[in-house]
């Protein structure tokens, strides 16, 4: 009997020996699991946020502005060749047509107003419906590489495509979207039936917010801005574009300027790339490019759109 009870006291002994041990045990698988249900719910997080950034509804305000058109140069010029519907009269469809773009550019100035989200879905679903049905050009502005340049024919007419325009112009400074620069593109270099007025292209190939410079259409031109900090800056494309597929973003300045600059990937590119000498920026096909870095006289950015 004593000799039991000196076995149930080792016993005792034994498990108050490690009772601690089991408690910090259970505190370590605690602490484990907590930081994994952090970890689970930070991951939750960081892709709503990813998803909020790629849904094409949602509204993301940039409302960048023109530069004065004599501080931008083009290089290249808009087919030239005019329609003659524009001497007819209009017929009902047509009427219709108009009414249907100038509900969207009414909608568009509201949205700058309110930044309305529900109204801003309501706009984005009449344009792809009014992109996918009445002009149809979509994918088909590159086949082969080469432009097709009757893409939009027998699609607008003169004074369509200038709404067209200009809807599209509102909506890519508005929201820097690229679909909209390149519906512009389309206008610009797809179709001989629409000529695309100097000012009008002027005010959307580079646009701004202080020192953030948008890069929203590719062609050959160049332009000249005063820095915040003080100091001229000057951005010069090269390039043949839309027959090549390759750009040169020149920049000449006075002294060292810190300047953030987001180029246009059309969404029809091929595995584009950016880079500067060895270093490479992300580049994704219907994004925007950003640069953010300190520019200098000499600095060379390129641009290729297929590979």
């Amino acid at each position: 009997m004593n000799r039991s009870f000196r076995i149930f006291g080792k016993f005792k002994e034994f498990e108050c020996i490690n009772e601690p041990d089991d408690n910090k045990k259970r505190f370590s698988i605690k602490k484990t699991l907590m930081k994994f249900t952090q970890l689970l719910f930070s991951i939750w997080v960081v892709l709503v946020l990813a998803s909020c950034r790629t849904d094409l509804n949602s509204l993301s305000v940039i409302n960048s502005e023109s530069f004065h058109e004599k501080q931008i140069q083009l290089h290249f010029q808009s087919n030239q060749t005019t329609s003659q519907d524009s001497l007819l009269t209009l017929s009902e469809d047509q009427r219709l047509f108009l009414k249907r773009l100038d509900e969207m550019l009414s909608m568009t100035e509201h949205i700058r107003q309110s930044h309305s989200d529900s109204l801003w879905r309501k706009l984005t679903k009449k344009w792809a419906e009014f992109d996918s049905t009445s002009i149809g050009a979509g994918q088909t502005f590159y086949t082969q590489n080469n432009l097709a340049a009757d893409s939009l024919k027998g699609k607008l007419f003169p004074q369509a495509a200038l709404k067209w325009a200009q809807l599209n112009i509102d909506l890519v400074k508005l929201s820097g979207e690229v679909r909209f620069g390149d519906a512009l593109e389309v206008l610009l270099y797809g179709t001989k039936e629409f000529v695309f007025p100097e000012k009008m292209l002027k005010s959307v190939i580079y646009t701004h917010v202080f020192d953030q410079i948008y890069v929203n259409i590719i062609g050959s031109s160049s332009m000249e801005y005063q820095h915040t900090t003080g100091g001229t800056v000057k951005l010069i494309q090269e390039t043949s574009y839309p027959k090549g597929n390759e750009m040169i973003l020149k920049c000449e300045t006075s002294d060292i300027r810190y300047m953030d600059v987001f180029i246009r990937i059309p969404s029809w590119a091929v595995n584009p790339t950016v880079s500067y000498g060895i270093v490479k920026y992300v580049a994704h096909p219907g994004q925007y490019t950003e640069i953010a870095k300190k520019w200098e006289k000499g600095d060379e950015i390129r641009v290729v759109l297929r590979n």
